[in-house]
């Protein structure tokens, strides 16, 4: 299915207001939506303070925030738009109370003494030190460019592990077997590791955009929202392939945000999205599907949030 968007922003940051009008193409193919994202964040040399929670923000899963001096994590993609007051404490729909301290990871920086274990950002994404050691400047040790010394991750925690024997490595992402013609039996297709995203569409994204771990959650986070989408379009629920597209707005401006600028690798993605959209309707029923989610949302002004909180 394909979503025409026409959209309005005053700059980056700024609130954006879109109206989806339906024509045919997958619920991941929204593809002017692309030239709404990206923006650079400034680098910091220490851990990132966990935000306090602000009305009008967009929220990915497993995000943390401050409320009231107590810590919650978003239990789904979410926009706290305006009046609706979303806050965490009157929310547990959309936030869980962290009794736990949240781990955070900390910028890389050159120079610095690593051990076994320590978890870092760099430029997106998440690493954890496979052997210790100093970053000596002039060395070029990025993490990205020397996987001896660091082992790409999903923000601080590992990706979801598949059981031994079940699966295989994909740019150091361990996923589920190939479902073949059995994973287009049924609409639902097979998901093995039960984390939401269909075996063969996960083992796409680790193919495409694996090797960088952010990029990597984004985009599934996007799919696991499009199989829901899908799902509850078939069960006919407007509301919540409503819900649904507002939560992949979020995820949306996230994965972009991992390009530079609205134009980086504008062609690579262009034939990603296609792939992708084919995928998500190879079958008969996915296709009638798709296109009953795009006529379910269409009618309706999605706001993307004033401030994308990914990390």
């Amino acid at each position: 299915m394909i979503r025409q968007h026409t959209a309005s922003c005053l700059q980056q940051f700024a609130q954006c207001t879109v109206t989806a009008i339906t024509y045919r193409t997958s619920a991941m193919h929204r593809p002017l939506l692309a030239l709404l994202a990206a923006a650079w964040l400034s680098p910091t040399w220490a851990a990132a303070p966990i935000p306090e929670w602000r009305e009008g923000d967009g929220y990915l899963v497993g995000v943390a925030v401050q409320y009231q001096g107590q810590t919650y994590k978003a239990l789904q993609s979410h926009t706290a738009h305006k009046g609706t007051n979303w806050n965490p404490a009157g929310t547990p729909a959309l936030w869980q109370l962290q009794r736990d301290p949240v781990q955070r990871c900390a910028p890389w920086q050159e120079g610095a003494a690593y051990q076994v274990g320590d978890k870092v950002r760099y430029e997106g994404g998440y690493y954890r030190a496979q052997q210790a050691h100093t970053a000596y400047q002039g060395t070029g040790w990025f993490p990205p460019k020397v996987p001896a010394l660091w082992q790409p991750i999903t923000q601080c925690d590992a990706v979801t592990p598949v059981p031994p024997g079940n699966g295989e490595t994909i740019n150091g992402i361990k996923v589920p077997p190939d479902p073949g013609a059995e994973g287009r039996r049924t609409l639902a297709g097979i998901d093995s590791d039960n984390d939401g995203v269909r075996d063969d569409v996960q083992r796409f994204l680790a193919k495409e955009v694996g090797q960088h771990p952010a990029r990597f959650r984004y985009a599934m986070e996007m799919a696991r929202i499009t199989q829901q989408e899908i799902l509850a379009a078939s069960e006919n629920n407007k509301e919540k392939v409503r819900s649904l597209f507002s939560q992949w707005i979020v995820a949306h401006d996230c994965y972009f945000r991992t390009y530079k600028d609205s134009v980086e690798l504008y062609s690579w993605r262009l034939n990603f999205s296609k792939k992708l959209t084919a995928l998500h309707s190879n079958t008969p029923e996915r296709i009638a599907a798709n296109n009953k989610a795009d006529e379910l949302a269409s009618g309706k002004l999605y706001r993307s949030p004033i401030k994308a909180n990914c990390d």
